[in-house]
């Protein structure tokens, strides 16, 4: 793998206040690579100083290798897409497009290639003499992502470019944007708080609090292999119950949960007997059975709530001593529906179970 941004225990503090603390990160030639996390998390201020636009505290950012700490922004040949599109709104979609390789004096023959072939890739070649007053949002939003990536940047920066469209144009240009990174093959770096849009674009996601990173790892581990207990609980849902460790056994956990309820736990290490942990896993690994009164194997609860939303159901069950999981299944036309009020014994397998340090108190 070749490392095209390279963050080397980065640190950036304003005052007293510590935004970026001590990350380190290596991002591959090519790579979409997401920052991911909730306001005032750094990673907007990290996106900013690989830009140049801020100078760190401490560490090293490299790109290809070369240290790029004392080279000014508008030389570290990066394009930047912003949250306000910052689009020039006496230009056409063209001259537009074209500003950053004016500004660099490529010859007309080589503009009028470049920002042709871009107007394709972005398919608004019709459009190419409009001015942005007569485009949509989602059009305008392409606009300048053609104008960032035209100039043939090293790297591609982008600070929640999409937080100011409906929902339907989001979801639209998510992927129209990962299919053009994919596309043109250029190493991208990606804020955002959606943890929806972090999972669909990205090839690796890190997922940052406080400044500092909880984890680096692709959409599929993040979501089924969370390291911290911020990480489960921020990246989708997470069921997440107060439980007390009852057996360890070769890697395996008994915990009790509930009013006598057990769960068992796979693949966990640095665990005893006695101790207290939060047992974590996702709704849509839970399968509902249905029981008698007195069967009282594994984890059981009354159904107390259902939830149709489209093509899923949700199931509400109280498993007793306040404790509520949810359940999350697929609809399907004509299969049963668990009754309201039953009593059902949840099914989860064991290597879809997380524990985690207790709830501080």
């Amino acid at each position: 793998m070749t490392t095209a941004v390279s963050i080397d225990s980065v640190t950036k503090r304003f005052d007293a206040t510590t935004a970026v603390d001590d990350v380190t990160i290596d991002i591959a030639k090519g790579e979409f690579f997401t920052l991911l996390g909730s306001s005032g998390c750094g990673k907007t201020t990290l996106l900013r100083i690989i830009a140049g636009f801020l100078r760190q505290t401490a560490g090293t950012i490299r790109f290809d290798d070369k240290p790029i700490d004392d080279v000014p922004a508008h030389r570290r040949n990066t394009g930047m897409v912003f949250q306000n599109y910052a689009i020039f709104p006496h230009l056409s979609v063209f001259d537009n497009i074209a500003y950053g390789l004016r500004a660099r004096r490529c010859a007309k023959a080589e503009v009028e290639a470049r920002v042709g072939q871009m107007l394709e890739l972005i398919q608004l070649a019709a459009l190419r003499h409009r001015r942005p007053r007569e485009l949509s949002g989602g059009q305008q939003q392409r606009v300048v992502l053609a104008r960032a990536m035209v100039i043939q940047p090293d790297v591609l920066l982008m600070d929640e470019p999409l937080s100011n469209l409906d929902t339907a144009m989001r979801v639209h240009l998510r992927a129209e944007i990962r299919a053009l990174q994919r596309q043109v093959g250029i190493t991208t770096i990606y804020v955002t708080h959606d943890q929806e849009e972090a999972l669909l674009m990205s090839d690796r996601v890190a997922v940052m609090s406080h400044g500092r990173v909880e984890q680096i790892a692709t959409p599929l581990e993040i979501y089924n292999a969370p390291e911290t207990r911020f990480v489960a609980g921020f990246v989708g849902e997470c069921n997440m119950l107060p439980g007390k460790v009852a057996e360890v056994l070769d890697g395996t956990a008994t915990v009790a949960l509930g009013e006598g309820g057990l769960l068992i736990v796979d693949g966990v290490s640095g665990v005893a007997s006695g101790e207290a942990r939060t047992v974590a896993f996702r709704p849509q690994d839970v399968e509902l059975q249905p029981v008698p009164d007195d069967d009282m194997r594994g984890l059981c609860g009354r159904l107390a709530d259902i939830q149709f939303l489209g093509g899923t159901v949700r199931f509400v069950v109280d498993i007793g001593a306040g404790a509520i999981v949810h359940v999350a299944a697929q609809r399907r036309t004509g299969a049963a529906i668990p009754v309201l009020g039953g009593r059902y014994r949840l099914d989860i397998p064991a290597h879809t179970v997380r524990l985690f340090e207790p709830t501080p108190a």
